[in-house]
């Protein structure tokens, strides 16, 4: 396993630790952050709630999310998976590596449900998540 990202060392997971380690902040950089609010609204919203201080619900919180450790929100239970696995900062790269392959990055976490966003929102969602401070 990558000690950095938490990745285990099959070929998807590695693709995506290089992704991580070369960072695509230049295009995360021009996401646009409506278009996000309203793509989490549409994808998101019923897993978690993004407001200062608020519930989690299927999902933990994701106010501030980004710099934070990852598995820390308060009051959240995450799962042995992911308390194991998720040694990494939510940077706006480990974001957009989350929301596309949340069960390869870490297998058995309770977002392996979820089949990842549509690319086309990635950026927007990213903007949009990197406002909640």
């Amino acid at each position: 396993m990558d000690v950095r990202t938490g990745f285990n060392g099959n070929a998807i997971g590695t693709a995506l630790a290089a992704t991580l380690a070369l960072g695509t902040g230049a295009a995360q950089a021009a996401g646009d952050a409506a278009k996000g609010k309203a793509a989490f609204e549409r994808q998101c919203a019923i897993c978690h709630t993004v407001e200062k201080g608020g519930d989690n619900r299927l999902g933990p919180n994701l106010f501030g999310i980004v710099g934070k450790k990852a598995g820390t929100a308060p009051g959240y239970t995450y799962t042995a998976a992911f308390k194991t696995r998720a040694n990494w900062e939510w940077t706006e790269d480990a974001i957009g590596g989350w929301m596309m392959f949340p069960s390869t990055m870490i297998p058995g976490t309770a977002m392996g449900i979820f089949q990842g966003i549509a690319e086309r929102d990635r950026d927007d969602l990213i903007a949009y998540l990197a406002t909640l401070k």
